[in-house]
């Protein structure tokens, strides 16, 4: 059983729903995970194995063979102008921040990554242009974001929704940035038509926090895995 408790894990659902999925009870799925968990050579084999296989299915393999995060670390590359990927391996000290002051197991929560547009600003963590967020599933280790606007700057920050107070920051990455358009002097093909007409919609966001921070339309957005 606890092959597949890993598997549908590693799948982004919930204790939840693997024990009505495998026909058990919440805790003993919870117990035989946590116990699977607590061995870190576990948990960093599953992160390195997702996105090994990931960097084998993708058709950038070969830009992406670097991208085994070290623990603690939240990295951010661009993977084509306008796709990148997020790579993650949280250490302990988040678990324990946040089992001591909310009473709750981080790998409960829902977790979402949050792409922050800082271009031409120095960020401090409230002042970005605007923001995407992203509901992503913790234990994947990573995940691929595309559909974002060229020659911006952005920062990833990856965090979880906690019940009583809302969106919790765990971990920052490191700043990239996307490259300008830019075409030759030949007729545009199809393709590039296209891509400036992408491009030159206006953003749909809505605002639900400052005048700095907003959320994006779905459509503007798409997050898949691969």
């Amino acid at each position: 059983m606890l092959k597949d408790i890993i598997k549908l894990r590693k799948d982004g659902l919930s204790f939840r729903k693997i024990a009505t999925e495998l026909n058990t009870t919440v805790g003993k799925v919870q117990y035989r995970f946590n116990k699977w968990a607590a061995n870190p050579e576990n948990t960093n084999g599953l992160v390195t194995s997702q996105i090994e296989r990931e960097i084998e299915n993708s058709s950038e393999s070969k830009s992406l063979t670097s991208l085994i995060p070290k623990k603690g670390e939240l990295g951010i590359r661009l993977v084509t102008h306008q796709r990148i990927i997020i790579f993650w391996n949280i250490s302990a000290i988040p678990h324990k921040v946040i089992q001591s002051y909310f009473n709750v197991s981080l790998t409960e929560l829902v977790s979402t990554v949050r792409i922050y547009d800082v271009t031409d600003i120095i960020f401090d963590g409230t002042n970005a242009h605007h923001y995407y967020e992203v509901t992503v599933p913790y234990r994947n280790g990573h995940w691929f974001v595309k559909g974002l606007a060229a020659n911006r700057s952005y920062v990833a920050e990856l965090g979880v929704l906690v019940p009583a107070t809302g969106y919790f920051p765990l971990i920052r990455s490191n700043c990239v940035q996307t490259p300008k358009l830019e075409f030759s002097g030949n007729p545009l093909n199809h393709d590039q038509l296209e891509l400036l007409r992408y491009e030159a919609k206006p953003p749909q966001w809505k605002d639900r926090v400052s005048t700095y921070s907003y959320y994006a339309e779905e459509s503007y957005m798409e997050e898949n895995n691969g």
